[in-house]
């Protein structure tokens, strides 16, 4: 249907009115006005269990509705974080919340999401990529991990089943999430702390309770009320979507924007934690444990076989089915995301 001249006009204005409408592949908000984004978020390779209330995705037979079949091979499933939140004050913090754990998930500095696989390329007018998950812009320095952090007067928060979460309001542009524990309200406020790589939480109860915090080794505690500035360090670097690859010959940095294009960081880390699939920290010429007993040096014809053909030789602990094949990129691709994969050092 076209729209009136003038409607199309009024159309516009409202568009460029809006603050928290953006076009752009690599929306930033600000301190005074963050930028809160509802969608598929990479999973920096999270400690499963921390999705203890989570569906996990399964692969499933490949469909051709045309046909009303089933094909050979399988679909994988979408990777990331469904039903989680993206908010943002600039290059000053970024962070995950989960409305299934019900927890902040993850903080970065430096950027925010790039959606570039999603929304597309601005020039051409359509996606650059099948893919449903932004790639992370910036300096990871804070990860969940175990289960929910909060214990509320001497109880783990989710002691008794799942939270539910409520919601969040705007505080001056800021949200402050509300979930349920039993028959009491938990809220947080995460805003950008005061040093390079930290933030800071606001957690409250109603009716006022005896909270204490635990994760990665820092604890806080009240009552009522917990408020501190949480310190981190960089445990990962990530650089968006990256359209524009040397491919004249392999390279390790060629390799390193491959793995972020594909987003193998949602599976892989680079820096010894676990993830859904095993990390490649120190992984180049080590010996692996595979599923059904015997193992396989991890040598240069391994990566390669298992970036194309990746249910050759299973990890052990790992699903088969699971790491879609990269058997379509070209020699130098393949050989670049090698020697990237033989450039990390082993986790200290």
């Amino acid at each position: 249907m076209k729209l009136p001249l003038p409607l199309l006009a009024l159309t516009a204005l409202a568009a460029q009115a809006d603050p928290f409408l953006t076009y752009e592949n690599r929306p930033l908000g600000t301190a005074d006005a963050p930028l809160l984004i509802s969608t598929y978020l990479p999973d920096p390779s999270l400690d499963p269990a921390v999705f203890s209330h989570h569906h996990v995705g399964e692969a499933v037979r490949k469909y051709s509705p045309e046909k009303g079949v089933d094909l050979p091979g399988y679909e994988s499933p979408i990777p990331g974080v469904p039903a989680a939140l993206a908010v943002n004050f600039g290059k000053d913090l970024s962070y995950v919340f989960d409305t299934v754990e019900c927890r902040p998930l993850y903080a970065w500095q430096g950027g925010f999401l790039d959606f570039t696989p999603y929304w597309g390329d601005q020039a051409r007018g359509s996606r650059v990529s099948f893919d449903y998950v932004p790639r992370l812009v910036g300096t990871l320095f804070q990860k969940a991990s175990g289960k929910h952090p909060i214990s509320i007067n001497g109880k783990p928060a989710d002691a008794d089943g799942p939270l539910q979460y409520i919601g969040y309001k705007l505080e001056k542009g800021v949200p402050r999430f509300t979930v349920k524990s039993g028959k009491t309200l938990l809220r947080v406020k995460i805003t950008p702390g005061k040093q390079p790589l930290s933030c800071h939480y606001e957690w409250s109860s109603d009716p006022a309770a005896k909270l204490v915090y635990k994760e990665g080794g820092f604890t806080a505690s009240g009552d009522g009320k917990i408020e501190f500035d949480y310190q981190g360090k960089a445990v990962g670097e990530f650089t968006g979507y990256q359209v524009k690859l040397d491919l004249s010959k392999p390279s390790a940095k060629t390799g390193s924007a491959l793995f972020g294009n594909f987003g193998c960081a949602t599976c892989h880390s680079i820096d010894g934690a676990g993830g859904h699939g095993p990390t490649l920290a120190g992984l180049a010429n080590s010996t692996v444990e595979l599923e059904g007993g015997g193992t396989a040096k991890a040598d240069t014809e391994y990566l390669l076989e298992s970036l194309r053909n990746p249910n050759a030789k299973i990890v052990k602990g790992y699903p088969p089915n699971y790491m879609p094949p990269f058997a379509a990129l070209s020699d130098v691709e393949l050989k670049s995301m090698v020697l990237y994969i033989q450039s990390l050092p082993k986790p200290e």
